[in-house]
């Protein structure tokens, strides 16, 4: 298992640090595996401990804290694609048995890892449909090429013992794939147009954040302009991708 941290401020990538040994600790103090320079960093901030096959993110009683996927923890297994800021410093985690190609861009890296392990629509078709249906069938094809939530690694779908809630789902209630709904079971969900303006929903320990991935277009929840990193959502509250809206909702069991 190779893992890595790709450590960015503002959209640059600084640098690269394979997290191989059993403890691997980020600080502003030279002595630290991965440095930060920074005044908003402590002098030993954190770690990353690799046990066997997992690896946890640690903080180390620092003055400003760890934020792993826009929420504050102490002590918390991570996985492919999660984020994890300190100060003004993000922290990239990058699984690479499940990274395709090289972290050049940030941006473009992410959505193409999400990209590349989309799977079939959520909701199944309607079966045998009348046959005046057809075209329309085909244009379905077409926008779910395009459109798509994604599902997770099954075997990362790791929350925190104990902490369980009700199922939830977003509901397209406009623009494509309209009335399709979204059961957000898994770690990682995109939604939006591929290649276009998408969003990222994030569960982690039994709670939803949504954060903007990509594309020109502003996020909007609950038809305000929502601004960079993660959002917590809530059942009821409306989100706008591009041309499409959604609503939280609760899942059907």
């Amino acid at each position: 298992m190779r893992t890595r941290v790709v450590v960015s401020l503002e959209g640059r990538i600084l640098m690269e640090a394979e997290i191989t040994k059993p403890v691997t600790v980020v600080g502003r103090h030279p002595a630290c595996d991965i440095v930060i320079d920074s005044p908003h960093v402590s002098g030993r901030h954190m770690l990353f401990r690799l046990v066997n096959r997992t690896v946890y993110a640690e903080d180390l009683a620092s003055t400003n804290g760890m934020i792993i996927n826009g929420l504050a923890a102490n002590h918390q297994v991570i996985h492919h694609l999660d984020l994890i800021e300190v100060g003004r410093h993000k922290l990239h985690f990058f699984d690479d048995s499940m990274l395709a190609g090289a972290v050049s861009d940030l941006e473009s890296t992410v959505t193409t890892e999400f990209e590349r392990t989309m799977l079939a629509a959520h909701v199944p078709a309607p079966a045998a449909p009348p046959a005046p249906a057809a075209a329309n069938m085909a244009k379905g094809d077409d926008d779910l090429d395009r459109t798509r939530a994604i599902r997770g690694n099954p075997s990362l779908e790791h929350t925190r013992p104990g902490v369980a809630g009700p199922p939830m789902a977003l509901k397209v209630v406009d623009g494509e794939r309209k009335g399709e709904v979204i059961v957000l079971d898994k770690p990682n969900t995109m939604i939006g147009t591929a290649g276009a303006d998408t969003a990222l929903v994030v569960k982690r320990a039994g709670k939803l954040l949504i954060a903007r991935l990509s594309g020109h277009r502003p996020l909007k929840l609950n038809r305000r302009e929502v601004g960079p990193g993660t959002h917590p959502l809530t059942e009821q509250d409306v989100i706008d991708v591009g041309n499409s809206r959604f609503e939280v909702i609760l899942a059907a069991i």
